[in-house]
């Protein structure tokens, strides 16, 4: 067997193509990363006035509200709006879960995984955010060390997410063969 087509020598390619930067995914994930804080507080805000309104219909969680949406009985509580916000909350959810998913695999990428988590939990994703000078001190690397290194983070993100994450996800969802998706799975399939 050649050098080359060994497996070792195959995930070494692997790991070489994954830290090129691929500029659409780069720009994706830093477009994301930038979002993700407002729009994970803003769902809160939603899913706190979405509790408030079950509370108001006689139930005590979100779930026990979709569960009485799901009876076909005249009511005079708009069904169609309350479901589109429980809609919104769900695509919100699953699509902050990729987020997530993606960020702990970054995390237990070798050699610099931990340091690229923590740059972009750092900087993105945790409630108080941190400026790039108190990142370099608190990272304790220099100056252009912490630039080409948020750079790979953000590139090797995007990567994880766009090219092993969602894939399986897109293919199974349209690969389903049912005619009746519904409109959460429709904006899925399309990611």
């Amino acid at each position: 067997m050649k050098e080359e087509d060994s497996p070792l020598k195959k995930l070494e390619l692997i790991v070489e193509r994954d830290k090129r930067l691929n500029i659409e995914a780069f720009h994706k994930a830093k477009l994301l990363l930038r979002i993700y804080r407002d729009v994970v507080w803003r769902t809160q805000e939603v899913m706190y006035d979405a509790d408030a309104e079950a509370y108001d219909f006689g139930g005590r969680r979100i779930a026990e509200l979709a569960d009485y949406l799901s009876y076909d009985f005249v009511i005079d509580i708009d069904k169609e709006k309350a479901e589109n916000k429980l809609l919104s909350i769900a695509e919100t959810k699953f699509l902050v879960d990729l987020v997530d998913k993606a960020l702990l695999k970054l995390n237990a990428y070798p050699d610099l995984g931990q340091l690229y988590f923590d740059i972009l939990t750092k900087q993105y994703i945790n409630k108080t955010k941190y400026t790039d000078v108190e990142l370099i001190e608190t990272l304790s690397i220099e100056r252009t060390q912490y630039y080409k290194r948020k750079k790979e983070a953000v590139n090797l993100f995007g990567v994880i997410l766009w090219g092993y994450i969602i894939p399986p996800i897109r293919d199974y969802l349209n690969g389903s063969s049912d005619s009746n998706l519904n409109p959460m799975t429709e904006r899925l399939a399309d990611i």
